[in-house]
């Protein structure tokens, strides 16, 4: 079967011209808001989709003098271990924030874990500020925890 390189071009270009459209959003006089692909008669009451993130105000400083650093956790995990459910469930309980990696899901993460320590092919594998545990021990959690 021979395609013709022109009649591609033709088919990709259908595709990718619509894509660089703008979208206004307008209000009425009624006060209802549109959306539309066409500037409205009122180019006053316009918002164009490439200024609305220029509205937000900036971001306030934190002090973060004045506050303890949070602790930074990592949990590698998968859906069906039991251990890394009591992991997270004890995080949770204890309000600490932490970002999970299903190693089962995520190659990447399945890569850094192992990485991060070679000899352990078990699950969960905690990073709790730069030092790793393995498995879950509530004690081991607490006191990595409480040292910044």
């Amino acid at each position: 079967m021979i395609i013709n390189p022109s009649l591609i071009l033709l088919f990709a270009l259908t595709f990718a011209l619509p894509v660089q459209a703008e979208i206004y959003k307008w209000t009425d006089a009624a006060g209802k808001s549109h959306f539309s692909g066409a500037k409205p008669v009122d180019p006053a009451s316009v918002e164009n989709r490439n200024e609305l993130g220029a509205k937000s105000p900036p971001p306030t400083p934190v002090d973060t003098k004045s506050q303890p650093a949070a602790p930074q956790v990592d949990l590698y995990v998968t859906s069906w271990c039991p251990y890394c459910k009591k992991a997270m469930a004890f995080l949770r309980k204890n309000d600490i924030a932490f970002n999970t990696y299903d190693i089962e899901q995520d190659l990447v993460a399945a890569a850094r874990k192992k990485t991060l320590d070679p000899g352990y092919n078990g699950i969960p594998l905690a990073v709790i500020n730069g030092a790793t545990f393995r498995g879950f021990s509530e004690a081991q959690y607490q006191k990595a925890l409480a040292t910044p």
